[in-house]
């Protein structure tokens, strides 16, 4: 059973809008959880070699990060007037990602709450390369918050994969399904499932016999609807156990890429819900090409999720 008693919210302190605090504030109110409010900072000119490095320096250093620690229980304080349980944490680390891993790792958070930034002119999320980091290892579920509030009764999207075409572990989706029904139960909102059906290999079989009968005695489009139907089988044995009614069941032909923000868009969901996955046998941690157009194309907020043994997965 999924929880939400801790959260760790990661703060830019060089901007004045902090989407991830607000949502990571909200989730906490909502659910009773402990909130970390957490910055991973560095300055090249402070950081000195091994053989460089001096007593003024460390000195720098340590004010350095007691500025930033300020910083954040100036914002700490407002939420514990509300009677929120806070914690502030600052890292000094390079890389920023790999330090927030290793405070992840040694903090134990459910969710690791970000912000990220969408420009509707380009439609593109512009991910910064501490976001693809942290979508490649972070080894909790990672929310990429963006700008604007959740409406009232929010829509969260779970993103399935009930072919397990992308090499995805079975239990991942219900993972998903049950991130998806944690976050809409603590947010008042509801659950809908997507996936996006394209027979590229069927379609590519058949393409050369210009739809005349196969040897089987069907069709191209026979073949391509049969397999859409065992598809469709497997999408509800999975959203089953998690009663979810079939309004809510979005089985929609089309390349995962165009398809999952085009869903997120026409039900103005709020939170799309994936997965993510290791495929390298030398423990390299990615998405792929179709997952990163998707995140790429996707207005709304992202939460990533991860496989149970993820972290046996980490490249550090």
């Amino acid at each position: 059973m999924k929880r939400l008693d801790r959260i760790l919210a990661v703060l830019d302190p060089t901007t004045e809008a902090q989407p991830a605090l607000a949502k990571a504030a909200t989730l906490a109110r909502r659910s009773g959880a402990t909130l970390e409010l957490f910055i991973c900072d560095f300055d090249p000119s402070l950081s000195g070699q091994p053989f460089f490095d001096t007593d003024k320096l460390r000195q720098l250093r340590e004010e350095f990060v007691a500025e930033r620690l300020e910083y954040l229980e100036d914002m700490a304080e407002d939420l514990r007037a509300e009677g929120l349980a806070v914690e502030t944490h600052v890292h000094w680390d390079n890389p920023t990602y790999r330090g927030i891993v290793r405070r992840v790792e040694e903090a134990a958070p459910d969710l690791v709450v970000k912000d990220t930034h969408y420009h509707t002119v380009l439609r593109r999320t512009l991910f910064t390369n501490t976001d693809w980091s942290l979508i490649r290892t972070c080894p909790a579920p990672l929310l990429l918050a963006k700008a604007g509030e959740w409406p009232d009764t929010p829509r969260i999207l779970a993103a399935l994969d009930p072919g397990h075409v992308g090499d995805k572990p079975a239990g991942l989706d219900h993972d998903i399904l049950e991130w998806s029904e944690l976050v809409a139960a603590r947010m008042g909102g509801e659950v809908h499932a997507v996936h996006a059906f394209f027979p590229a290999a069927l379609l590519a079989a058949t393409a050369t016999l210009a739809g005349m009968p196969l040897a089987s005695g069907m069709t191209s489009a026979e073949i391509v609807e049969a397999e859409r139907m065992r598809i469709a089988g497997l999408f509800a044995d999975i959203a089953g156990p998690h009663h979810l009614p079939a309004q809510r069941l979005h089985l929609e032909q089309g390349a995962a890429a165009e398809v999952l923000p085009r869903m997120a868009d026409q039900l103005n969901a709020a939170l799309v819900v994936m997965g993510a996955v290791s495929r390298s046998r030398l423990q390299e941690v990615f998405l792929g090409s179709t997952a990163e157009r998707v995140l790429d194309r996707i207005g709304c907020d992202v939460l990533v999720v991860k496989p149970a043994d993820f972290t046996e997965k980490l490249p550090f």
